[in-house]
């Protein structure tokens, strides 16, 4: 099978996977963008979102600065073919999927003063060191509630248990951020080379690749267990790399020293430009998120001090020991007053991820109960035999029911 073919069977893949959501997600996007950049609020989104889109297209990297996308084009034009066909949709729908995305971060974000959402969107943490006999991963999925596109179940089987390179990201973006160059939709993971398999050369790469990806925090694991943590702008990285064996990132805050001196200077920015100070509620809900990386990352060293084990991950994934903002674990809060958006952590999970003991605690929202509330599902590794310790306060995927 061509790599042609092989594009294009990836996006009708995609397309048809996204048919049944998509104009919902476009509908919410709009109205999410206009309450985010008041004054976009008479812009045309798809009309600028679609020219984007083809403007992207027509605009190929240089091959001397970055070789690896030699026949990229070609292959994305084969994709969003596929995907065209799909979902069944228009230019609207392929340029939602491809560019959203990048217009938001890349237009939006960078020509308008906008606000931040005030949701922490997000926590992710690995332990490679344990009591357990494998490493912990711990993940929080934070956000404002959707109707109709919510889907909180937990997954069917715990962790395979192989040794396996792993990444992870969560949301984190700047007012006022930079525009970048570079604007062809080029995913430079998808391009990595074969023999790039260390945490130090996979950062190098990411790094030179810098303006096609994220905004976002991140944590990423190679195959020898050299661990790493990102935050990245639209074209800026900061790395931190693990000397224990540790790595965990939580949303809307830099705290890499050059990173956090960038966010602070476009954060006044734009502070400025609206004629607030450091009395308003963006810059308190900054500081809100700053506090509870700082304390993301205390319980994630402290746990490792002392050995962890699942039962630390779960404490750490569900921490509610303090208030909001600092608490990891969300349970319906407003970031100010005056937000209509109310904040939750839909759902939380913690997981063994090699050895006999593998599993995987899962926790999710419940009509308006906070999921530290109610008991998680005990998902077991394939071949891991339950211990009766690990059945208390728990409760059996095979005894799940109807969706919350």
């Amino acid at each position: 099978m061509s790599k042609k073919n092989d594009a294009y069977q990836r996006g009708l893949a995609a397309g048809k996977a996204t048919r049944p959501n998509i104009q919902k997600w476009m509908e919410f996007s709009v109205q999410w963008a206009k309450g985010q950049y008041p004054m976009t609020r008479e812009l045309d989104y798809w009309g600028e979102v679609v020219k984007l889109d083809c403007d992207r297209m027509k605009n190929p990297p240089s091959l001397s600065q970055f070789p690896e996308t030699k026949g990229l084009p070609d292959l994305l034009t084969a994709e969003r073919k596929g995907f065209l066909e799909g979902c069944g949709g228009g230019p609207k729908e392929l340029a939602f999927h491809y560019t959203w995305f990048f217009f938001t971060s890349r237009r939006l974000n960078t020509r308008y003063v906008g606000k931040p959402q005030r949701a922490n969107h997000c926590t992710a943490l690995y332990i490679r060191d344990s009591k357990e006999g494998g490493p912990l991963y711990g993940r929080t999925l934070d956000d404002i509630r959707r109707a109709g596109l919510e889907d909180f179940s937990p997954p069917r089987e715990g962790p395979h248990g192989k040794r396996q390179f792993l990444r992870d990201g969560v949301s984190s973006a700047v007012l006022c951020d930079e525009e970048p160059r570079e604007i062809f939709p080029v995913d430079p993971w998808a391009l990595m080379p074969a023999d790039c398999v260390k945490a130090r050369d996979i950062m190098a790469f990411l790094q030179r690749y810098a303006e096609f990806w994220g905004p976002q925090n991140g944590i990423l694991v190679d195959e020898e267990q050299n661990a790493a943590a990102f935050e990245k702008s639209n074209c800026r990285v900061g790395v931190r790399y693990s000397s224990d064996g540790t790595a965990a990132v939580t949303a809307c805050s830099y705290l890499i020293p050059e990173m956090k001196a960038f966010k602070e200077e476009r954060s006044r920015r734009s502070l400025e430009l609206r004629g607030w100070n450091e009395t308003s509620p963006d810059w308190l809900y900054w500081k809100g998120c700053d506090a509870r990386y700082a304390r993301l990352l205390k319980l994630t060293d402290e746990a490792n001090r002392r050995g962890a084990t699942l039962d630390d991950v779960a404490g750490i994934v569900t921490d509610h020991a303090v208030p909001f903002p600092e608490r990891i674990c969300l349970a319906g809060e407003r970031g100010h007053p005056d937000d209509t958006d109310v904040n939750w952590t839909l759902t939380a999970q913690a997981s063994v991820l090699e050895g006999p003991n593998r599993r995987t605690l899962f926790w999710r929202v419940e009509g308006d109960t906070s999921c530290y509330k109610n008991p998680p599902f005990l998902v077991l590794g394939r071949g891991v035999k339950p211990k009766a310790k690990w059945k208390k306060n728990t409760r059996a995927v095979a005894a799940l029911g109807s969706k919350p």
